[in-house]
């Protein structure tokens, strides 16, 4: 029987960004004192109160409506260090967000990352046990990515980088391209594809593997 869930729909209250979170009936219903979660874009640290009543966006999904408040003078942190550093490199908030909460759940410590230029700052001060890292990065709205996903494999094969990398992509996987030699050369481990609602359970399936993992 598939796990109940609830979709809670967000707006920060210091960027506006809205976004939508799925959440566990079992850990909603730890929520009736509050919670605090971090924006997807900004990182501001929200403190969520529930209120008595709820509306509806559709005849299929509940929302609980939530008040927010943005904790003064503070930004959302990953959380304690549980385990090895999983970097994430995506331009996606909301694929950043699900990869990161999943990775907590799992013990990892998660390191994200919006484009290539990020990932390489953050590597040069963090040890890294994976790389997962999306196909498709560059982004004419972001100036600093002007790198994809093979480009910054590429320099950190070029920098003596030697660290396990998962490519991700929203499209489907072309078979001709995954067999191709280089990723072997930039220590490509595994392809998973974000297109299916499992690919957070894929992805710390493969991230065991390569760590060795039970």
């Amino acid at each position: 029987m598939a796990e109940q869930k609830k979709a809670v729909e967000i707006e920060c209250p210091k960027c506006k960004i809205r976004f939508r979170l799925w959440i566990p009936q079992y850990i909603f219903s730890q929520w009736k004192d509050g919670a605090e979660i971090g924006c997807i874009k900004c990182r501001t640290s929200i403190k969520l109160k529930k209120e008595n009543d709820n509306f509806r966006v559709s005849a299929e999904q509940p929302i609980e409506k939530i008040v927010l408040e943005a904790a003064p003078g503070k930004t959302a942190s990953v959380g304690k260090t549980m385990g090895e550093s999983i970097l994430i490199v995506d331009d996606d908030a909301v694929i950043r967000k699900m990869a990161e909460d999943t990775l907590i759940k799992n013990k990892f410590t998660p390191l994200t990352a919006k484009n290539g230029a990020e990932a390489l700052t953050v590597l040069e001060k963090k040890q890294v046990a994976v790389v997962v890292v999306d196909l498709h990065l560059k982004n004419l709205k972001d100036p600093q990515a002007t790198m994809n996903g093979e480009d910054f494999l590429q320099r950190l094969a070029d920098l003596g980088k030697k660290i396990p990398a998962i490519v991700t992509t929203g499209k489907d996987l072309i078979d001709d391209i995954i067999l191709e030699p280089k990723w072997y050369d930039m220590r490509v481990m595994a392809f998973i594809q974000k297109g299916s609602p499992f690919w957070t359970d894929e992805l710390i399936t493969k991230i065991k593997e390569i760590l060795k993992k039970d």
